[in-house]
């Protein structure tokens, strides 16, 4: 049966959105069309409207673009045609194998701190390590709740809010320039989340902020961050690892990330140890 396009008043012209990415991931046409297979000339017809994308030339352009599922659906939208990826809830059952992949994650680090974060950094799984770790400053459930109950990005709010680990924070500065390199590095990604734009300029506007992080150019970052935090005299020294699905085809997996917590120094390792 053909594929039947089903075009949309409300959606962006598809060939500005095509151009968007183009030219945010600094190809030229020629580029693009050497890297998705489609004639220059059909690349400069789409994004000049003089021609329509089939479903199959928007996937393979997406794919040569790189872009994350959440607007490859937008580019499938703008074209004409219906979303290809689905976004489930970790908590349905089609998504019982996953589910079950990053407990086993979470388990086998202990007893060393693991979250799993969502696209918007909200922490929607933990371990015992990590329960264990937070508690020693603050409950996050409470801290959340304290400093508005935001509905995104809850794992940075917690470290820029008072109410939250900012005053257990010994390298707060450091920290949160490392988010703020983070937020930029996501935007690099996908260039049309606004939310990530508007986290940025959060924590650029925070009154403990930087005027130096406006810079655009800071030189290479270190390997990794250390994050330090003090409470009754112990000082805990931990630096974190990230890990995410290969080739996922559920929005709700890709945006996933597993972040898991080593202690930078042998105190850290006899604190950790010490809660189980």
């Amino acid at each position: 049966m053909a594929q039947v396009a089903l075009r949309s008043t409300d959606a962006p012209p598809f060939g500005g959105m095509l151009r968007e990415w183009r030219q945010h991931r600094r190809l030229s046409q020629l580029a693009l069309a050497l890297a998705s297979g489609i004639s220059q000339r059909h690349i400069s017809f789409l994004e000049t409207g003089r021609a329509n994308p089939s479903r199959g030339m928007v996937l393979a352009l997406a794919d040569a673009l790189d872009v994350p599922l959440r607007e490859r659906n937008a580019l499938l939208t703008s074209g004409g045609f219906a979303p290809g990826y689905a976004e489930a809830d970790l908590n349905d059952d089609q998504m019982g194998l996953f589910r079950e992949a990053l407990q086993l994650a979470l388990e086998h680090h202990e007893p060393y701190p693991a979250i799993v974060l969502d696209g918007r950094w909200n922490m929607v799984m933990a371990n015992q390590g990590a329960l264990r770790f937070f508690s020693q400053f603050t409950d996050p459930i409470a801290g959340v709740a304290a400093i508005g109950a935001p509905e995104t990005f809850q794992m940075v709010r917690l470290c820029l809010h008072e109410a939250g680990l900012k005053p257990y924070i010994v390298n707060w500065h450091e920290l949160v320039f490392s988010f703020l390199q983070r937020a930029r590095r996501a935007l690099l990604v996908n260039p049309r989340d606004s939310q990530m734009a508007e986290l940025i300029e959060e924590i650029l506007g925070h009154p403990e902020a930087s005027p130096e992080w406006r810079r655009p150019d800071l030189g290479a970052p270190p390997p990794a961050i250390t994050m330090r935090l003090r409470k009754d005299g112990r000082t805990w020294s931990l630096f974190t690892m990230l890990a995410h699905f290969g080739a996922p085809q559920d929005i709700t997996i890709e945006e996933l990330s597993v972040e898991t917590f080593y202690p930078a120094d042998a105190a850290t390792r006899e604190h950790l140890l010490a809660l189980t």
